[in-house]
């Protein structure tokens, strides 16, 4: 399950030249405790331990990322406008469950899930990593301009629209993979 959120930029003008690109990325875990008593399930531990619900459901793991791109520009005595630079930043936060327990056959299963769990939430950071990749890609590649207002609005709804496609993207996924169930992350109930 994931959510993306976009940022429109920020525009300064700058010295002509080449057109360059640069794209930042930091990837952060956070986790959540969850307790198991012996008698109980994990996915009944895993349930009350999370924090993540949506749309009624509960989650035991969410990536949550950011793309947030500054373009800089020259424009021309003309009032035509080019791009001379772009800096696209990622940010990614992984949240997944920390398990407590005296079990050892809890713990082990535990282990093959949480390898599951986190294996799918990664897929989530690589759809956004590819959607960072193309955003910076596309608006280094735009044409210049008549003017620098056209520049601006022509890069924010590339940007916009590629990271609507990259939501798009993470929803069929969830919906290939069963939220990650088909690629191991489960559990009995």
């Amino acid at each position: 399950m994931n959510r993306a959120v976009a940022a429109l930029c920020l525009v300064l003008v700058v010295w002509p030249g080449t057109a360059a690109a640069e794209i930042s990325e930091s990837l952060r875990f956070k986790y959540y405790a969850a307790e198991h008593r012996p008698g109980s399930t994990l996915l009944a531990a895993l349930n009350a331990g999370s924090p993540i619900r949506h749309e009624g459901k509960i989650f035991h793991g969410y990536t949550a990322w950011t793309v947030r791109w500054q373009f800089r520009w020259w424009e021309e005595r003309d009032g035509r406008c080019r791009l001379t630079e772009n800096h696209t930043r990622l940010a990614v936060e992984i949240t997944l469950p920390k398990l407590s327990t005296t079990e050892v056959a809890a713990r082990t299963a535990f282990n093959r899930y949480l390898t599951a769990l986190q294996a799918h939430e990664m897929e989530h950071a690589k759809i956004a990593r590819k959607a960072a990749e193309r955003i910076d890609r596309g608006i280094l590649q735009l044409p210049a301009m008549v003017s620098c207002r056209a520049l601006e609005v022509a890069a924010n709804n590339l940007g916009q629209r590629l990271l609507q496609e990259a939501v798009a993207e993470e929803k069929r996924m969830d919906q290939q993979t069963g939220h990650g169930s088909r690629q191991g992350a489960i559990l009995p109930r």
